[in-house]
């Protein structure tokens, strides 16, 4: 198969310009402040360890923070580096109202809404349109995050099985440098 020198050249040109964006220019995003809420939420950016007791006695647990989408998003890794990993992404809604999706270890993602705002005390609770199924379905169905400081804070992961509230588990994390 013989190429044309023309299209030779402008493959070359394309891959010596580097990445373009869908415009064909580099955009450049102003960062995301939002929500105040989600402005509390950034601020835990960093690496934590913590203590757990999921019913076989205290364990310690591991977590990351993480800014990333231009500051519009919020990733949580807990129980990092174990095989029940799980993620949560932390955003503002489209009316600047905190939010969060969990992908869980059970295998499922709910998403829940903040519906309480104490100062140092985030609630959060299944959203509506969450794609859950709550009378069956086990999942987490809330959370509750204090801040204790800046280097301190707890989470209350509460689990619904079967349409009522199985257990709570609270993770105690302190931030490590």
């Amino acid at each position: 198969m013989r190429i044309s020198k023309y299209l030779l050249a402008g493959w070359i040109a394309l891959l010596v310009s580097g990445p373009l964006s869908v415009t064909g220019e580099e955009e450049a995003h102003t960062p995301y402040a939002g929500s105040k809420a989600f402005q509390q939420m950034k601020q835990l950016a960093g690496d934590w360890t913590g203590t757990v007791d999921m019913g076989r006695g205290t364990q310690s647990v591991k977590a990351s923070y993480r800014v990333s989408s231009a500051g519009s998003i919020l990733v949580e890794t807990i129980f990092e580096g174990t095989p029940n990993e799980m993620v949560t992404i932390y955003h503002d809604d489209k009316n600047q109202q905190l939010s969060l999706t969990h992908y869980c270890g059970i295998n499922n993602r709910p998403t829940m809404v903040l519906i309480g705002d104490k100062g140092n005390t985030l609630e959060f609770d299944l959203a509506q349109d969450a794609p859950i199924d709550v009378a069956h379905e086990p999942h987490m169905h809330a959370l509750t995050v204090t801040f204790s400081g800046k280097n301190e804070m707890q989470q209350r992961w509460t689990q619904f099985a079967q349409g009522e509230k199985k257990k709570v588990v609270v993770i105690t994390y302190k931030r490590f440098p």
